[in-house]
């Protein structure tokens, strides 16, 4: 029944139901009519049958034919930056069922700009009846934004930095079914954003918070390290590390920069022995990670060995809070040219950390080096890639994942974490707000969201390795 087109289903469906209803007419006794050869009864029951049909599809009684009458409105907060648009495109591109797409920034100029980009790139996808707007409004004006979340079915939400939720509590006020943003803060946005998970209940929204490409993407990827290390007979799960490689930020400007700056004024969010232990340690600890799993790996030539240094990534804690490891967790990042991870390094080791913290400073040095970013992002090819690894009593499991593109894999990623919810109205509907690793706790909805990561346009490749401590020790020898 369910691959029928909608309206067939419907029709279908108000069929059956009119049938049953019409009992008593099949039931008279046969008064002997007919008109070319059909017995007045099963005549009868027909227009029955057919008056109940178009009440029903006029009144909309089914939920799922009156949802997929109508476009899904999706509402994109920062629609005009370059992550934004990307999303927007990705979205369009990949979603079965026609969408409205809103794209929503502070300037109209540059919304006009973002919208005729979206159209251009989407191509043929428009046939399938999407539509794209753009909606001039300030986000953080609360009156102005619950107008334009009214009604709509999905919140994508990637206008950083992120100070504090306040599209998550107008999403859920306005009882928005969908949310997702690509917030990383713990203590200032993350912690607050769990705080509403039982209004978000109530509101009947399903909420995803940190679900990008790093944190997102990767933290399903530490939950299914962490599966295949307990499925192979580990007793328990010790340590974590999160490792990332960013070269050229595709043009998505001075907010990345200035993300970036802040954390070196926040402690890392780590664990030591089991425990919640964060360190000040930002912009330091570097070390090197081999961003491919072995020589065969496409990310071995296309990335290679980087070097990474600390930052305070948020999946550093949650991850680990929620996959009960026992040990130690761990978080860096670096990009290129390397000479820009020794720079770095050496700045913050010279400035004290509430210097990094004062917004003011942190925007001032953004705005400052995005020219010598930009340049130098001319002779660097744009690339991305995380290393994802877990270790058990006997066991570790390596993950690793390549782009082509920094700001499209962070796009991709929250435009398929939106898809997923938005596929899920349908059956297995658990409102309230999540991190990803809650949500990649199921191992249906994992397999999901690892197939869809994966087969995302410009992926280099994405895989797993698993090994034992005794194989490790073959290898070496």
């Amino acid at each position: 029944m369910d691959a029928l087109p909608c309206g067939q289903v419907c029709g279908v469906r108000a069929a059956s139901e009119a049938w049953s209803a019409c009992g008593w007419v099949r039931s008279l006794p046969r008064a002997g009519f007919s008109r070319n050869g059909n017995d007045w009864r099963t005549s009868a029951a027909a227009g029955l049958v057919s008056t109940l049909c178009v009440r029903r599809a006029s009144r909309a009684r089914c939920a799922r034919c009156a949802r997929h009458a109508a476009k899904t409105r999706v509402v994109l907060l920062g629609g005009a930056g370059r992550i934004g648009t990307a999303a927007a495109v990705h979205l369009l591109r990949r979603s079965p069922n026609p969408l409205e797409v809103v794209l929503a920034g502070r300037s109209e100029a540059k919304g006009q700009r973002a919208q005729e980009e979206v159209l251009s790139e989407a191509g043929m996808s428009l046939k399938l009846g999407h539509q794209v707007s753009f909606r001039q409004v300030d986000w953080r004006d609360e009156g102005a934004l619950a107008p334009l979340l009214r009604g709509a079915d999905c919140v994508l939400h990637t206008a950083g930095p992120f100070d504090e939720p306040v599209v998550l509590k107008t999403a859920i006020r306005e009882r928005v079914p969908v949310y997702v943003d690509v917030a990383d803060p713990i203590g200032r946005y993350l912690d607050k954003a769990e705080t509403m998970d039982a209004a978000a209940m109530e509101a009947n929204c399903m909420a995803l918070c940190g679900a990008g490409a790093f944190p997102g993407f990767s933290n399903v990827l530490a939950v299914e390290c962490a599966s295949r290390i307990l499925t192979s007979g580990a007793r328990e799960l010790r340590d974590v590390d999160f490792s990332y490689f960013t070269s050229g930020l595709g043009g998505s400007g001075a907010v990345n920069l200035l993300i970036t700056n802040l954390g070196f004024g926040e402690p890392v969010p780590v664990y030591r022995d089991g425990r919640y232990a964060p360190q000040m340690t930002a912009g330091g600890e570097m070390r090197q990670v081999d961003f491919f799993l072995d020589e065969a790996d496409p990310a071995f030539r296309e990335v290679g060995r980087r070097d990474v240094w600390s930052w305070p990534f948020p999946e550093a804690y949650t991850v680990p809070r929620s996959i009960h490891i026992q040990g130690d967790s761990s978080t860096g990042m670096g990009t290129a040219p390397g000479i820009w991870n020794h720079i770095l390094v050496a700045l913050v080791s010279l400035l004290p950390r509430d210097l990094w913290r004062n917004r003011s400073f942190s925007e001032a040095l953004a705005w400052f080096s995005l020219p010598m970013v930009w340049a130098t992002d001319q002779f660097v090819k744009e690339t991305h890639a995380m290393r994802v690894e877990v270790s058990g009593s006997e066991w570790r499991c390596v993950a690793v994942q390549a782009h082509r593109s920094f700001r499209r894999c962070v796009a991709q990623s929250a435009a398929e974490f939106a898809l997923h919810l938005l596929q899920r109205r349908e059956g297995d509907w658990r409102p309230g707000v999540y991190m990803p690793e809650l949500l990649a706790e199921d191992e249906a909805a994992r397999a999901e969201l690892l197939k869809r990561f994966s087969s995302t346009e410009g992926t280099i490749s994405c895989g797993f390795k698993l090994t034992s401590e005794s194989q490790e020790r073959l290898t070496k020898d």
